[in-house]
């Protein structure tokens, strides 16, 4: 089976690496501005709390190293996944130097080949048109059945849905501080994932059930 994800709010919260960015900015300009940063409703209140050109703050907050570390759960799941011999990939939108820095960070190299890691900036489409998808199908030929796990249905289960893949997400709110604090129900049903989940950890029982059922 070849089991896909993304990586923002799904393997592991956003905003850490959005705290991390604030104490990136913190460390440059003056550890004054971190609790004006950190009481901010979101980013951009954040950024303008500091009084710097918007063009240095952003700049850094997409540019730093973060420091980010793998939830324990994602890290058991993407363990047990892989000593029990499945494909795992990881589609993400997003720019090159931004993710890579995250991919690096959360150590995702243990658990996924590097030519099954896509990122828009790199594929030149974002996850909606398919081709991150296609290229996965393209170099796992006789590898599925293919499952995508995200979070966000506005954009996360189109492409895999038209592809005929097993789309899985979570209940609205994720683990509670997703940034995309989206609702399946108020989106179409081509945006929706088949199968909604509480958490990263029921997603092992699913697994076990979809093998069963495509022996």
């Amino acid at each position: 089976m070849v089991i896909v994800f993304d990586l923002d709010d799904t393997l592991y919260p956003e905003m850490e690496f959005v705290r991390s960015a604030y104490r990136a900015i913190a460390r440059r300009y003056g550890r004054g501005l971190l609790l004006a940063m950190f009481s901010a409703a979101n980013p951009r209140e954040a950024f303008d709390s500091t009084g710097l050109p918007a063009a240095e703050v952003i700049g850094l907050y997409r540019n730093h190293v973060p420091d980010i570390r793998l939830p324990w759960m994602s890290l058991y799941v993407l363990s047990r996944l892989a000593r029990a011999g499945h494909t795992l990939g990881l589609v993400t939108d997003g720019r090159s130097v931004t993710q890579r820095h995250k991919i690096e960070a959360l150590g995702l190299a243990r658990f996924i080949s590097p030519d099954l890691i896509m990122i828009s900036e790199e594929v030149g489409e974002e996850k909606t048109s398919g081709r991150a998808f296609r290229s996965i199908m393209n170099r796992t030929e006789d590898g599925g059945p293919y499952v995508y796990v995200g979070d966000n249905p506005a954009k996360d289960f189109i492409a895999p849905n038209r592809l005929g893949w097993t789309t899985i997400g979570f209940r609205r709110g994720g683990n509670g501080e997703n940034i995309t604090q989206a609702d399946p129900a108020d989106f179409p049903e081509e945006n929706r994932p088949l199968i909604e989940i509480e958490n990263l950890g029921e997603l092992l029982g699913l697994v076990d059930f979809c093998e069963l059922i495509n022996e």
